[in-house]
């Protein structure tokens, strides 16, 4: 036997167990529906590129450094206009939710918006959602200037009037507004799955500390795996 890692520790630690699964809902189509966040402008790589040339770095030298976040942002994007695709097409109902803020200035933002001037007035364009994933008339979408999609919204209280027990989550980006929504979507009691291949960060190694992180606790899934699911779920 070869030398124990880090990865042996954490496996031995984190086991998923049949004492552990017993607390898990059996997903339907009534209790089930697929969160997306934050699939707007304000994540994609045009967008970051648009600020850094505005701060005087050079456009070619800009574009070679997102080159690889691009590639996996429009990978991930294509895979959640498939999670939303599936979902409409199996009665599981999509909730949008996405960062802008309540005033013109920006005073309603949380501090680490502040901090870093995420400052998106309603209908600026780094608010705007992408087409890819646009909702339809009767989805339901939420606004927040926080993190996390419970902390800035009030998603609990709606999916607890929906009868919502299991979430597929899906968006941008995975080791910010995904990652603290999966947590405290956990710390609430909603059995959530992060759909891996349709979630992305602007580090390649961020992206993987975060699914490897989750595939530990047995709540990564893919996109495939996900609309074959919504196919087949029981009414409820």
């Amino acid at each position: 036997m070869g030398k124990v890692t880090m990865a042996d520790v954490m496996a031995a630690s984190y086991t998923i167990t049949e004492k552990g699964l017993q607390y898990l809902p059996a997903p339907t189509k009534k209790n089930t529906a697929l969160l997306l966040i934050d699939i707007q402008g304000l994540a994609t790589p045009e967008h970051l590129a648009k600020k850094a040339v505005a701060k005087g770095l050079a456009e070619g030298e800009v574009n070679e450094a997102l080159a690889d976040y691009k590639k996996r942002f429009y990978a991930a994007l294509d895979s959640c206009s498939k999670l939303l695709a599936g979902a409409r097409a199996n009665g599981i109902p999509a909730i949008h939710v996405k960062i802008e803020g309540l005033s013109g200035d920006g005073r309603d933002a949380g501090l680490a918006h502040k901090l870093v001037q995420w400052i998106l007035p309603p209908g600026n364009e780094g608010s705007r959602f992408l087409d890819q994933c646009k909702p339809n008339p009767g989805e339901i979408v939420l606004t927040k200037t926080v993190s996390g999609a419970f902390t800035g919204t009030i998603l609990d209280r709606v999916l607890d009037h929906m009868g919502i027990k299991v979430l597929y989550i899906a968006g941008f980006v995975a080791d910010e507004c995904v990652d603290t929504t999966v947590r405290v979507a956990l710390d609430l009691g909603y059995f959530s799955n992060v759909v891996s291949d349709a979630t992305t960060t602007y580090n390649q190694e961020s992206y993987q500390a975060v699914i490897d992180k989750f595939a530990s606790w047995g709540i990564t899934t893919t996109t495939e795996t996900v609309v074959k699911t919504f196919e087949v779920l029981p009414e409820g």
